[in-house]
């Protein structure tokens, strides 16, 4: 870390353990810590290995992605979404989602979500079905 607490360059951490029920895999993901001078506001580095993603989940106040490195899916009521390096997604408050890498490339996102805030006790559709295998970069 530098004097200005950047950390680029580091792989993160292994899933604590009470966050490993939120991925399909946790062992393929990393999170790393993130500074942010913003008071209850967490923000993470979260590398995902190819094919792992998140469940589905909310967030009651909303969360904001922005993917820094590698294709991913992000996945919401209006179907599912291929983002790449640079695009900025932003989950309304409340609403059902989950997000993760294709399954042929790992994905890195920064996320942007109040301290803590996200519901595993939503519904689990066909999530499988909805993550077709030939999806990719």
């Amino acid at each position: 870390m530098d004097a200005f607490g950047n950390t680029t360059g580091q792989s993160g951490d292994p899933v604590p353990d009470q966050l490993r029920s939120l991925f399909n895999n946790p062992d393929d993901v990393r999170v790393q810590g993130l500074p942010c001078a913003l008071p209850g506001l967490d923000s993470l580095a979260v590398h995902f290995g190819a094919g792992a993603r998140t469940v589905p989940h909310q967030h009651v106040g909303g969360q904001h992605l922005v993917i820094v490195e590698g294709v991913g899916v992000v996945a919401d009521d209006d179907g599912v979404h291929v983002v790449r390096t640079g695009d900025v997604i932003s989950n309304p408050p409340g609403a059902w989602h989950w997000h993760g890498a294709v399954p042929g490339e790992g994905m890195t996102h920064v996320t942007f979500e109040a301290a803590g805030d996200f519901d595993l006790d939503v519904e689990q559709r066909d999530w499988d079905d909805a993550y077709p295998s030939g999806l990719g970069a």
